[in-house]
């Protein structure tokens, strides 16, 4: 904790080289376009300034998941209103314009080489109850697609259909809505909430269970299963 970037953070420094951990994306008015919304741990962001943007798999050294470009404007968010200033200095919360296609959900953005990325966040609550969407009209899978990337909730399955997850049946249907009037340009339907189970053998069964195969015109058995 002795490093550059360390000393920064620690002392809240508004002067020297930036640290900020975008947290999540919010969506613009100019659809398909994101506000990159995080708060800022050292150093000040501001309109113009080249950063280097460090996705969830970028490592010091390499150039994976790395991305260099300048910030197009920072913006301060109050409720649903927004207001466009010129920069934000360390300790506050501010969304960015034009580092959006740079990132999926969150990253790590920094003026210093070899910089580590700040730890993504955890979340407590796992999806529990999933739905399956598919077009209407089959060539509207594109379009589909895109909008499930932009929800960034999608997890395609072997049926060729996409699974939205959410912890309850609510924030299903709000990913739905926002799926519907935001992020696609088509009509799809979707299948009925299922609720997500698992199941573990944890221990020896004590009774003996007798299962038959036919291998090469033989008929095998095997026994004892666990519990």
């Amino acid at each position: 904790m002795g490093d550059e970037a360390a000393s920064a953070i620690r002392s809240c420094m508004a002067h020297g080289p930036l640290r900020m951990y975008i947290s999540k994306m919010v969506l613009t008015s100019d659809k398909g376009r994101f506000y990159a919304v995080g708060r800022v741990s050292s150093s000040t962001v501001a309109n113009g300034q080249k950063v280097r943007i460090q996705g969830p798999f970028y490592k010091p050294g390499g150039m994976e998941d790395l991305n260099v470009k300048n910030i197009q404007r920072t913006v301060l968010m109050a409720g649903r209103a927004t207001e466009q200033i010129p920069d934000m200095p360390c300790g506050n919360t501010v969304a960015l314009v034009g580092v959006d296609q740079c990132l999926l959900k969150s990253g790590t953005l920094t003026t210093l080489e070899n910089a580590h990325n700040f730890a993504d966040m955890k979340y407590s609550v796992s999806p529990v109850v999933k739905v399956a969407v598919k077009p209407k009209d089959i060539k509207d899978l594109p379009k589909l697609v895109d909008g499930l990337k932009k929800l960034s909730k999608s997890d395609p399955q072997e049926s060729g259909e996409h699974v939205i997850a959410g912890c309850g049946e609510l924030r299903v249907g709000i990913c739905l809505k926002d799926l519907r009037d935001e992020y696609t340009q088509c009509e799809f339907t979707g299948s009925d909430p299922v609720a997500s189970y698992r199941e573990i053998v944890h221990g020896t069964s004590s009774q003996t269970w007798l299962a038959k195969f036919t291998y090469g015109g033989a008929i095998s058995a095997c026994g004892k299963g666990g519990q």
